[in-house]
C-alpha cells in the first residue's frame, strides 16, 4: 500500500497527515479539528491513571476535594508541557523508551514466562518453537525500533 501511495504522489507528499489536505476547505478544516480533539482525548485517558495514582496518596479528607484534584491534574499538564519545551527531543526519547518496553510487555515476556511454564511441564514441541520464534521476533523489532529512535535523536540534536 504504502508503494502504491508513492508510485501515485511521489515526493510531493508531506510528513503529516494534515499537511497534504486542501487548504481553505471545510473538509479538511473538520480533519484537522478531529485529529487535533483526538491528541487532546487520548492525553486526558493516559494521564488519567498517573493522577488517579497521585490522590490515592492524600490522606482519606483530601481524595475526593474537587479543587486539589484539579490541581493535581493542571500540575500534570504543566509539568508536561514544560518537559516538552525544556527537552524540544523529547518524542525520540519516548520512542526509544516505547520501542524497549512495549516490545518487552508485549511480545518478549508474556512468550518467556508460558515458555518456563510449558518446558518443564511437556517438554518441547512445535507450539514451543513458535514461541520461541515470536521471542526471536519481538526481539529484532525492539533492536530495530530503538536503533531507528536513537539514529533520530542524533540526526535531530
Amino acid at each position: 500500500m504504502l508503494t502504491a501511495g508513492y508510485l501515485m504522489y511521489g515526493d510531493n507528499v508531506g510528513s503529516q497527515i494534515t499537511l497534504n489536505l486542501p487548504s481553505g476547505e471545510v473538509s479538511a478544516k473538520v480533519a484537522i479539528y478531529s485529529t487535533l480533539f483526538i491528541r487532546i482525548t487520548k492525553y486526558a485517558l493516559v494521564i488519567t491513571p498517573v493522577a488517579t495514582a497521585l490522590e490515592r496518596e492524600l490522606s482519606a479528607n483530601y481524595r475526593n476535594w474537587g479543587p486539589l484534584r484539579m490541581l493535581i491534574r493542571i500540575g500534570l499538564l504543566t509539568s508536561t508541557a514544560i518537559v516538552a519545551h525544556v527537552f524540544p527531543y523529547f518524542e525520540n526519547l519516548m520512542a526509544i523508551i516505547g520501542s524497549i518496553f512495549v516490545v518487552a510487555a508485549s511480545f518478549v515476556l508474556p512468550c518467556l514466562c508460558y515458555l518456563k511454564i510449558a518446558v518443564s511441564l511437556n517438554g518441547w514441541s512445535s507450539k514451543l518453537m513458535g514461541v520461541v520464534a515470536i521471542i526471536v521476533f519481538g526481539s529484532v523489532a525492539g533492536i530495530l525500533g530503538t536503533y531507528s529512535a536513537f539514529v533520530d535523536l542524533l540526526q535531530n540534536v
